[in-house]
């Protein structure tokens, strides 16, 4: 596990806007020296701000610290990034220390426990939320208080590899109307047109895309702290897998677990070796420029008679303060600064999602990329039908893992669809508190 220490909406869009750690606890408190949250060096505060991510994003988040200290020169920041597997290692290991970074990025699937652990200050005391997305702000209260504040919105969408597709002499069936069975036909059309090594879709077993695939057969992910999909519906979604195998649409399953574990860069339709997939919104950057060719967002398909296509706006990550920091001041400029200054919204662009502050959007958007630009336009235009989520329970961190694991076992031919959904939500249900 390597740690890398370096120094160096109400415009936004107006449909949306409407209106495991069992640690001991530390004591913080947050001084009030010169307004910065502590003093030292001769009246310089310095604060440590950690994040998960690739390089790019690393050279993206020290410019705008950059600027940051520019704009507070008695607040220096150290910063700490690791990949994202080692991320959480890192992080719980500095917190059970008493030593938690005074800033760092947390997902929702961790949030709760973290929050319900005392281990988040209350950041809606701490930095101004007032112009930001109410919809998503919602997504980072815990039991009523705002422990964590979005860094950005984004959704779990269908991308389009529009040259492979041309390549291949097909179109896509109309993504309103489209169903599961269309989606799997035209991926194996593309597979047959292309030949061997080039293939329809590459499928992967992400928990947002279980989540959308329940919500159309009118089931929640969570109820309370349990799994609330049946049975019926994880079965359901494992045949998706194995169908678009043996149909041809998708890679066989060695070759689907190998790029589903690689990064979105070498993902089939950035290395125009795929017609579809399942990303983030904000990854249709890096598809865009790793293909080189027009990548198009869609709405996922959707199971026959489903009243929705179960697609929801989701927070890309938070920014949270650590409770058990004595600089939360300094620290709450710094994320203050990250989500509500133009300045800092210009450098990130929408690498932790789209800005969630109406000022920044509205003085930002024409300077968006293309692929931005375009991520913008298909959140505004689905505005009405993208809820956000509420808190996970305790746990939840572990889901995605689990899928992985037994969507492996099921395309690999070791367990089938039916087992695979009984010992996951055996195994999930354990785990949930």
């Amino acid at each position: 596990m390597s740690l890398h220490m370096n120094r160096k909406s109400r415009v936004w869009p107006a449909l949306l806007v409407t209106g495991a750690l069992a640690l001991t606890a530390a004591c913080s408190s947050d001084d009030d020296n010169g307004g910065s949250g502590g003093s030292e060096d001769g009246g310089q505060t310095t604060i440590e701000f950690a994040w998960w991510g690739s390089d790019e994003r690393h050279r993206l988040t020290e410019e705008a610290v950059d600027a940051f200290e520019a704009k507070y020169p008695d607040i220096k920041v150290n910063v700490q990034f690791t990949d994202w597997d080692s991320y959480y290692d890192t992080l719980t290991t500095k917190v059970a220390s008493n030593d938690a970074p005074d800033v760092f990025t947390i997902e929702i699937r961790r949030l709760g426990e973290f929050a319900r652990a005392g281990r988040l200050a209350d950041a809606g005391s701490l930095v101004s939320t007032e112009g930001l997305n109410t919809q998503l702000l919602t997504s980072g209260q815990v039991d009523g208080t705002q422990y964590a504040i979005p860094t950005g919105a984004n959704t779990f969408a269908l991308m389009a590899n529009s040259k492979v597709l041309a390549d291949a002499g097909v179109e896509l069936p109309d993504d309103s109307a489209w169903t599961w069975d269309d989606y799997h036909a035209v991926a194996a059309e593309i597979s047959e047109a292309t030949g061997d090594d080039i293939y329809g879709t590459q499928f992967n077993f992400n928990d947002a895309y279980l989540r959308l695939f329940a919500a159309q057969h009118g089931e929640e992910f969570y109820e309370g702290t349990q799994i609330g999909i049946s049975p019926e519906t994880i079965t359901a979604w494992f045949q998706t897998h194995l169908d678009l195998i043996e149909n041809g649409g998708a890679p066989p399953a060695d070759l689907s677990t190998e790029i589903g574990a690689t990064s979105v860069e070498q993902s089939l339709i950035a290395t125009n070796t795929g017609a579809m997939g399942m990303w983030w919104s904000n990854q249709l950057n890096a598809l865009t420029t790793g293909s080189g060719e027009d990548v198009q967002l869609l709405q996922m398909p959707r199971t026959e008679g489903a009243s929705t296509n179960g697609m929801f706006l989701q927070p890309t990550m938070f920014w949270a303060i650590s409770e058990q920091s004595d600089k939360q001041t300094a620290a709450a400029k710094l994320v203050d600064f990250l989500v509500n200054d133009p300045e800092a919204g210009a450098i990130l662009g929408s690498d932790r999602g789209l800005p969630m502050n109406d000022a920044v959007l509205s003085q930002i958007r024409d300077d968006l990329s293309p692929a931005d630009q375009q991520s913008l336009a298909f959140i505004e235009e689905h505005a009405d039908s993208l809820t956000a989520p509420t808190v996970y329970p305790n746990g939840a961190g572990e889901i995605p893992d689990m899928l992985q694991r037994y969507g492996e076992q099921v395309i690999f031919g070791q367990l089938s669809p039916e087992q695979a959904a009984e010992d996951f939500l055996r195994e999930a249900n354990g785990v949930l508190s």
